[in-house]
């Protein structure tokens, strides 16, 4: 216990004191011969004190440990345990990392620990597969100075949690992504993973759909063809009229989804952001459209508003915005009720955004379906949908066309108020 080495102090101090009275009371110097005594308990403490600190200072050997008792005794011992602790904390943090590295060091994906500056503080092994880092070799060396990539470096200046694409340094057939994450004190890690084999499959399935639509699109020609030659016969009995009628819907149906199918296709295999472009008038664009929309899906049944600004044009693809403006009208009226007003409102924002926002009043989107809008052959009202002659590819174009333009689109929902809003960059505005 802490109280008895305090007692041997505090016995040992006592008895110097009462040698130290007793011998000054038998000789004629007292005082000279207290301060003598006391000097030398004095110096023996330093003694102690001295051995202490050169036990410690030679790392605290357990074999060279001083060899007292009473406090000195007690203060060495606590020293030698709390070294004892601190090694096995130690071996056991070293034992962590051991394992940790070597969990990292087998995963697929390359790891790289980045300090604030951009300096590689650690790499796993698959680094050195897909982007030729070493950590034995490459450890202290800016990153930017090996991979020299504008997006990947973009990446690190902005310092976000977004993801680029870049091609492997030492294959370029492969294609990987990166990642960086952020850690606590500046520190972050890139993490880079190899793509090469879902990139190559996205594209067997993208030329599966095109070749499948193109070779669609000859037999269905023909079918309809026959389909309207039966229906301009005269002798056509009455009974199949109808039947007649509801292929040909059919048929024109399909064909539209494989039109849809086919623009989908061509826009997903543009992987380059595009030109400028031309100049497009997207408010006559816009005046056509809602014309022709009144003329036929709104006709008696929907309110159509404008607010459009005259002069507001952009530059990119006539075709492809053409397409936005209309799939997101006729979306508008075919997915609401009659009775509906529907609101569209062409406009530059503050920042110099060109915006088409499509609104109506109509019952809503529930929330959960907000995400999957833009999804292929997605419909929030299987039944509905169907019946009103959507292919259920028309927002999945829209937003493939709005971010080929370097764009955005963003959908808001409530009861009494759906909003569906494609906005251009400031850059490809024109006044």
């Amino acid at each position: 216990m802490p109280n008895n080495y305090w007692s041997v102090e505090r016995y040992r101090l006592a008895f110097v004191v009462g040698f130290g009275f007793v011998l000054a009371w038998l000789t004629p110097y007292p005082f000279p011969i207290m301060v003598l005594i006391l000097l030398g308990y004095i110096g023996w403490m330093l003694h102690k004190l001295y051995q202490l600190q050169r036990w410690l200072t030679n790392g605290q050997k357990p074999e060279e440990m001083p060899d007292s008792d009473g406090a000195w005794e007690q203060i060495a011992y606590l020293f030698h345990k709390s070294q004892q602790k601190s090694a096995e904390r130690k071996q056991r943090q070293k034992e962590l990392l051991r394992r940790f590295d070597n969990v990292l060091s087998v995963l697929p994906d390359a790891a790289i620990l980045l300090d604030a500056d951009n300096h590689i503080q650690w790499a796993n092994k698959s680094a050195a597969k897909l982007l030729n880092i070493i950590n034995a070799t490459d450890r202290g060396k800016r990153i930017d100075t090996l991979l020299r990539n504008p997006d990947l470096h973009k990446l690190l200046e902005e310092n976000s949690e977004r993801k680029v694409t870049f091609p492997a340094p030492r294959n370029s057939n492969l294609t990987l992504r990166a990642r960086l994450l952020p850690l606590q004190g500046g520190s972050r890690v890139l993490s880079v993973r190899d793509i090469s084999e879902g990139i190559q499959l996205q594209k067997t399935r993208k030329a599966f759909i095109a070749n499948a639509s193109h070779e669609l699109r000859t037999p269905l020609t023909v079918l309809t063809g026959y389909i309207e030659l039966f229906e301009q016969d005269p002798d056509l009995p009455e009974y199949l009229r109808s039947p007649l009628q509801q292929s040909r819907e059919q048929a024109a149906r399909m064909q539209q989804i494989i039109s849809d199918m086919l623009a989908l296709s061509r826009l997903e295999s543009q992987e380059i952001t595009p030109l400028m472009g031309n100049r497009v008038n997207v408010p006559v664009m816009l005046e056509n459209s809602i014309q022709a929309i009144r003329d036929t899906l709104a006709s008696d049944t929907h309110r159509l508003e404008t607010q459009i600004e005259p002069d507001l044009c952009v530059c990119g693809s006539e075709k492809d915005i053409n397409s936005v403006i209309t799939n997101l009208l006729a979306n508008a009226v075919k997915h609401t009720p009659a009775g509906t007003t529907i609101r569209i409102r062409w406009e530059s924002t503050e920042d110099g955004q060109a915006c088409l926002s499509v609104t109506d009043n109509g019952l809503g989107i529930p929330e959960k379906h907000l995400p999957h809008l833009t999804e292929r052959f997605y419909r929030v009202d299987e039944g509905r949908s169907r019946a009103s002659g959507g292919t259920g590819l028309g927002l999945a174009i829209v937003k493939h066309v709005i971010q080929w333009h370097n764009g955005k689109l963003t959908i808001t929902s409530k009861p009494g108020n759906t909003e569906f809003k494609a906005c251009f960059p400031a850059k490809r505005v024109l006044d």
